[in-house]
Formats: C-alpha cells, sequence, structure tokens
C-alpha cells in the first residue's frame, strides 16, 4: 500500500488541520526528541508538552510536587526553577521512574503542540529511528514529518533524519 509522505521544514510551513487523519513525526535531533525519549525508556510515566514554562508548573500544580518534574530549557539554557533542563543526560532513572514529566523547550514542544490534529503522534530521533518507521510501515496512514528548526530557522539535523525515515 502506498503511503502519503509529507515533509515540513518547520511547523509554520504547514497548515494544522492537514494532519487529521494521519501520523506526526516530530523531529528535534538536539535535543528534545532525545530527551524525551530518553525519559520514556528510563520509566517515566508520561512526557507532557507544554508550550511555555508556566504551563508546566500548572501542569506540576495540578498533578503534585511529588509526582511530576519540571523539565526543559529556553534559549539551551535550563529554565530557573526546573528540575531538569534539556539533555538527556539528566534523566537518568533514578530521577524520573514513575515520574510525570512536564516539558518545554524553545522549538521541539512547539512542534509538537502544533501537531495535535494528527491521529497519533510520535517523537524522531537517531535512537529510535527503527521502531519509528516500523510503526509507520504497519499504520498505513499518511504520514508528516515535522521538523522543529531551531529559532524559525531550518536545521540540518532535523532535515537529516528526516530523510533517514
Amino acid at each position: 500500500m502506498t503511503q502519503l509522505l509529507n515533509v515540513h521544514l518547520l511547523p509554520s510551513l504547514m497548515e494544522a488541520s492537514s494532519l487529521q487523519g494521519s501520523t506526526a513525526v516530530i523531529i528535534d535531533i538536539l535535543r528534545a526528541s532525545s530527551t524525551m525519549i530518553t525519559a520514556l525508556d528510563h520509566g517515566a510515566l508520561q512526557v507532557i508538552p507544554c508550550g511555555t514554562p508556566d504551563a508546566a508548573r500548572r501542569v506540576r500544580d495540578e498533578l503534585g510536587a511529588d509526582a511530576v518534574l519540571l523539565g526543559g530549557e529556553r534559549g539551551g539554557v535550563r529554565i530557573e526553577g526546573f528540575d531538569c533542563g534539556n539533555s538527556p543526560l539528566e534523566y537518568p532513572a533514578s530521577r524520573v521512574a514513575g515520574k510525570t514529566i512536564a516539558f518545554t523547550t524553545t522549538n521541539g514542544t512547539h512542534a509538537l503542540l502544533q501537531a495535535a490534529a494528527a491521529n497519533q503522534i510520535l517523537i524522531g530521533a537517531f535512537m529510535n529511528r527503527t521502531a519509528v518507521v516500523d510503526r509507520l510501515h504497519a499504520e498505513h496512514l499518511p504520514i508528516h514529518l515535522i521538523c522543529a528548526g531551531t529559532d524559525g530557522e531550518i536545521t540540518g539535523e532535523d532535515v537529516l533524519f528526516a530523510g533517514a525515515i
């Protein structure tokens, strides 16, 4: 079966409504994708994407400080008062197992939130490329590869991963 494949070099270059009935793959190679995947692999219950640091804090307030870790960055720097930044190394199992991560980044979580209309959303990184490809082949839905970019600019690493898919 032939699948429609769309590559969006930036979230701003797509119509969110075009994602209905499709699978979106969010690509932020440096580093939100790898960080979210690592947190989940190390036992985090879920990663909740948040558009702003205040939105992440509201998640923590709603679910309880014992259940939620705040993670993320702005301009590549950990947000003041947050438990973790945006490096996979900051999400060991000893810290994240059994926790919800309220996560906000400059680019990656913005792209993820822009994809809300998709039937399903996958996070793509080189560390899980094979699993992403296998899932895309199994689903037979139209595919949208969404590169997060950096500060509204196309990034080579995101485009390289889209090509690897």
